[in-house]
């Protein structure tokens, strides 16, 4: 019997993750808890396109080496205050973490912060929500 995936065209990117999203908890969690990686990737990327910079052109601003870059836009790894504290100081990106415990409404963030950011489970009974602009 054949695998259903295989009699399909093709499976996106995005269609592979949801269903990997919905049948494997372990993944979820780790999906979940970089979610502000992945939103800070987004982020840096967009800004390297939109100043029609190289990595290691950005690298130069940032004064990191060209693999830390590629580190921080694999989104792949949650980073520190620091690195985010001298990214938004070197790039002008506003990047704003707000931690609120599991299941209670933010009251820091805006409406538009928490529809436009990205929420995320990090630990045990904490959530956190990552925006930029």
């Amino acid at each position: 019997m054949r695998n259903v995936r295989a009699s399909r065209a093709a499976v996106t990117h995005g269609e592979l993750v949801a269903e990997t999203l919905n049948t494997d908890a372990e993944f979820r969690a780790e999906w979940e808890r970089l979610a502000p990686a992945r939103k800070l990737a987004i982020e840096l990327i967009r800004y390297r396109a939109e100043e029609q910079l190289s990595q290691t052109s950005l690298a130069e601003r940032l004064g990191v080496s060209q693999p830390r870059v590629a580190k921080l836009e694999s989104g792949e790894h949650n980073p520190d205050f620091d690195t985010v504290a001298h990214i938004v100081a070197v790039t002008g990106i506003e990047f704003c973490f707000n931690f609120v415990p599991e299941g209670r409404k933010s009251k820091l963030t805006t409406k538009l912060a928490r529809d436009q950011g990205v929420s995320a489970t990090l630990y045990r009974g904490v959530s956190v929500i990552a925006a930029a602009a």
